[in-house]
This record gives structure tokens, sequence and C-alpha cells, in this order.
């Protein structure tokens, strides 16, 4: 799933798409540090999620459309 230009231009995704980097920001921060095994799975887990959810305002590559019957 792919957002739409209107949704990316949209001040909701503007104001959430801000919200979603800034956390990405701390939690690679955090992810810096010394931490434990556990603690930097989770954290990595969340990184990734932010990442996916970010993603959805990027346009879909070719090959990709073309696996989903875009083309």
């Amino acid at each position: 799933m792919k957002l739409t230009a209107g949704e990316i231009q949209s001040a909701l995704w503007q104001k959430l798409g801000a919200y979603l980097e800034e956390r990405l920001d701390r939690y690679r921060l955090k992810n810096d540090g010394n931490l434990d095994h556990d603690y930097t799975a989770k954290l990595r887990g969340r990184i990734a999620e932010l990442k996916e959810m970010l993603a959805l305002a990027e346009p879909e590559a070719p090959a990709q459309a073309a696996e989903n019957g875009d083309e």
C-alpha cells in the first residue's frame, strides 16, 4: 500500500510524518548507546516499524509495481 499524492501533501500526513521522523531520530540515537540485547532488539523493531510507515509516502519501485499487477 502506498499513499496517493494528495494524501502525502495533506496537513495530517505532514504532521504525522514529522512526528515519525522525530521518533526515528530518537530511537537511532538510543540504539547507538550501550544497551542490553533485549532492549536493542525491541528498539530495532520499533525503528523498522517507523521506517515501514514512512515508506508509505515513497513512490513504488517499477519492479514492485509489476509484481503487484499495477503496470
